[in-house]
Order: C-alpha cells, then structure tokens, then sequence
C-alpha cells in the first residue's frame, strides 16, 4: 500500500482484537513504510455488553478505525516513558473529552482513553490501576443525572493542557447554558468578564479569538447580547 499510495493520500485499518501488541506491530509497520499516524475513531457496534462493562480497558466493544496519512517527512508517536507518570495523561484524556463533548459519559471517557492507553503504551496500566474509574471520576468532576455526563464543577478551571479554542468554547457555552436557565442574554463584556478568570495559567485569549467561538456557538440578540443557537441547544441537550 505504501509502494502504491501517492503522498498525501490514506490508509485506514480495521481494528478489532484486545491485544494491543497487534496494535503496535500495525503502527510501528506503518511508520516504517512511511506513513504518519493520524489518529483512530471508534465504531460502534451497538450496546456495550456485560463483559465490556465490567473490564472497560481489555473487552473491545465494536471497533477501532485506525488513519494513517503517507508523508515525505512522517512523525512517529511518542511512547511513554517507563515510569512517568500515567495519571497525568488519564487526567489530560479525560478533561480533553469533556471539553470536546461538553460534558462527557463514561463510555466516552473509556473509548478514548482506550485509545490513548494503545497509542502511548499503557493500556497494561490503565487495565490494572484504572479498571474502575468511578472514584477519580467522583472524587474530580461533577456528575450530571440528568445527562448522565461528567463535567468541570463550578468556577473550577482545568488542571491539564487544553487546546486554548478548546477551553475557551468549553466555558462559552457552559457560561450561556447557565445565563439561559436564568432567561438572561448576557453582553459580550459580561462572557469576558466571566471567562477569563477560568482561564488556565494566565492564558488570556485576545477577545476576537472569544468572539470567533462565541460566533460558532451562539447568535446575536438585540444590539450586544448573546444567546446559544437552536443547533448548539439541540446538541447539548
């Protein structure tokens, strides 16, 4: 396929055994070639089963899509390193879906951490340290019944390195889903002034980067308020 594929074009695998060994025998062969991992998309196959419920880290449910882009000049995915500290990486997993999703279930906290735990090496450790992730979960989010999602508590920001888009769109639409319970179409002054303290390590956002996701998720009411959009309400709820 590499011989046959001209640069810039794709290569996607079908990926469906609980041996990650077969997993890294398939991207170490791929990046020997010439091919760049571009990531992998679960595919599901309906309703997760008993078995994956109960050990989330070694039961496939459906399956994995795996990308692979051929490049002049591919990178090659970083291991982690022996001994470093695999909860940092569970943390960053799990505040990434979060953001991503607004809020994220269990399932999808499970599937990219799967992903993750493949890609870096460690879905040995995630199987034996992590097999149940209630109590981080519990002990670290907020839990929405309603949702049945987890997400950053209140006025809390996040402890890992988000994409600043990413963070920023996360407290947007969590502040504008708040102001619409309260029937409030808040200023644009008033997102600012809400959202740049959750900002993480000082990072402060030119405002137009602010309005650039304030434009995707929300429309303008009146002169300079601001409302989520049908299709953004649709989405969160």
């Amino acid at each position: 396929m590499a011989r046959v594929l001209k640069y810039d074009r794709w290569m996607s695998f079908v990926f469906a055994h609980k041996n990650p060994a077969y997993w890294h025998l398939i991207i170490d062969a791929a990046e020997s070639v010439g091919f760049e991992y571009a990531g992998a998309v679960k595919q599901n196959n309906g309703q997760a089963s008993f078995k994956k419920r109960q050990n989330p880290f070694t039961v496939l449910s459906g399956q994995l899509i795996i990308n692979f882009r051929k490049m002049r000049n591919p990178k090659t995915i970083g291991k982690i390193a022996h001994g470093a500290p695999v909860m940092d990486v569970v943390m960053e997993t799990i505040e990434s879906v979060i953001a991503m999703h607004h809020g994220a279930t269990l399932e999808q906290i499970n599937d990219e951490l799967v992903i993750r735990g493949l890609e870096l090496g460690f879905l040995d450790i995630l199987a034996k340290e992590y097999a149940d992730l209630t109590p981080l979960l519990v002990g670290s989010f907020e839990f929405d019944d309603a949702t049945k999602t987890y997400n950053l508590r209140k006025n809390k920001k996040f402890k890992t390195h988000i994409h600043l888009e990413l963070r920023v769109r996360y407290f947007v639409v969590s502040y504008l889903k708040r102001m619409e319970h309260l029937n409030r179409n808040p200023t644009f002054d008033e997102i600012i002034l809400n959202i740049m303290p959750l900002l993480k390590n000082g990072i402060t956002p030119k405002h137009q980067t602010i309005l650039n996701v304030l434009e995707s998720t929300a429309e303008r009411v009146g002169g300079d308020r601001w409302r989520l959009t049908k299709s953004q309400q649709r989405e969160l709820f």
